[in-house]
């Protein structure tokens, strides 16, 4: 198990492949772990490296709130400990949001920015789904009975049962510190980048499911309109977790961006 640490905070990663960096950046309640299917497919080419979060898997807890800016500034330590100067960034949900302060701040360490079913401030995103936002507020300490609540929301209506039913085992077991699990909300409903995205440079992805029920596809609306010069795709048929949903359709869009 790999641990960088950084000053009093030690973040989790997992490294794969050679060539190219590409920082694959979790949500909530994502970890490393969950990137693997996608990442094993990236690494023939690239080298990738997932993490996870502060407050998150085998990462340190500290107390909350967090901020993007704070979690950015993770990330960036993180190439720093790696040796990495500039790297592809891709971010998922909260990750997308840590993603574009990390290209806001650290212009200098991002090559491509990838935002994946994100949005730039609640202020300018689509309302989500009124179940799934109980779902993220629910106020229990069994791990097992949130996922149970949250797993249906990360993906389209009608999903695969087999599949949600491997995303709900696994993610049981994933089990996050309250702490870290509050902090990380935090950093979410504060998160506000809508009059700094002009300011983003490095080419970019847009990535959202057609289908998405927690951050619903008008917010990678607004992040296209005022990013300059970047690019929509829309996954059809995927929610939320489309990267799991979809694999075959969000690599190749990946792959192609990435090249």
């Amino acid at each position: 198990m790999a641990q960088a640490k950084l000053g009093e905070l030690e973040l989790h990663y997992v490294e794969r492949g050679a060539g190219p960096a590409l920082l694959l950046v979790p949500g909530i309640p994502a970890i490393a772990s969950d990137w693997a299917p996608l990442a094993e497919r990236l690494s023939g080419s690239r080298r990738v490296i997932a993490y996870d979060n502060r407050g998150s898997g085998a990462s340190s807890v500290t107390p909350a709130p967090y901020t993007c800016a704070q979690m950015a500034a993770d990330a960036a330590a993180l190439l720093d400990a790696l040796g990495i100067e500039r790297a592809d960034v891709f971010g998922m949900s909260l990750g997308g949001m840590i993603a574009q302060e990390l290209a806001l701040g650290w212009r200098e360490r991002v090559d491509r920015l990838v935002l994946g079913c994100t949005h730039c401030g609640l202020e300018h995103a689509a309302r989500s789904d009124r179940e799934a936002g109980r779902a993220f507020a629910m106020e229990t300490d069994d791990w097992a009975k949130r996922m149970d609540a949250l797993a249906p929301f990360a993906f389209a209506a009608g999903v695969d049962g087999e599949l949600l039913g491997r995303f709900v085992e696994k993610k049981s077991r994933d089990v996050q510190d309250p702490e870290g699990y509050r902090g990380q909300i935090a950093a979410a409903l504060t998160h506000d980048t809508y009059d700094r995205l002009p300011q983003i440079e490095c080419p970019t992805l847009i990535l959202t499911g057609d289908g998405d029920r927690v951050i619903p596809g008008a917010s990678s609306d607004v992040l296209h309109e005022r990013i300059p010069g970047s690019r929509l795709e829309v996954v059809a048929e995927a929610g939320h977790l489309f990267f799991l949903e979809q694999p075959e359709a969000s690599a190749r869009l990946l792959e192609d961006f990435l090249r």
